[in-house]
């Protein structure tokens, strides 16, 4: 019987101790706020594309969970994407979508989420216009 009161104490510490770790991790976090962060590396999107196209490995490892400043040739627009030079998407956040249209050269700054083998893209995400050029 006193056994069985050691075990179910026991259980019940660690429900509590696990729920603790869940709910920090969970609600304590800090999010990154990609828009002020300094960008780690330049280039175009043909650039970025070319890279993780000959080694995807490689590629992922320098750049993946990266803020990179990305410049090509709007080729598409969707809401609240856009594709660069038919290579890069870039996501934004529904709220910071800039008013573009197809063929202007765009500069971004967004995080490199890695590459669409299926889709043959690279993805980025939480992106913001640095520089808009007709």
């Amino acid at each position: 019987m006193k056994r069985n009161k050691i075990i179910i104490l026991t259980l019940i510490i660690l429900v509590f101790v696990v729920g603790g770790l869940v709910y920090n991790y969970t609600f304590n976090t800090k999010h990154r706020n990609i828009s002020v962060e300094e960008a780690t590396v330049s280039m175009s999107a043909e650039n970025l594309y070319n890279h993780f196209y000959n080694n995807e490995k490689l590629a992922t490892t320098k750049y993946l969970d990266k803020v990179i400043e990305i410049e090509g040739k709007i080729t598409s627009v969707e809401n609240n994407e856009i594709i660069l030079n038919d290579k890069i998407q870039v996501s934004f956040n529904i709220d910071k979508m800039p008013k573009v249209a197809e063929q202007i050269l765009l500069t971004i700054k967004g995080r490199c989420v890695g590459y669409d083998e299926l889709l043959e893209v690279v993805k980025i995400d939480q992106a913001t216009v640095i520089n808009k050029q007709n």
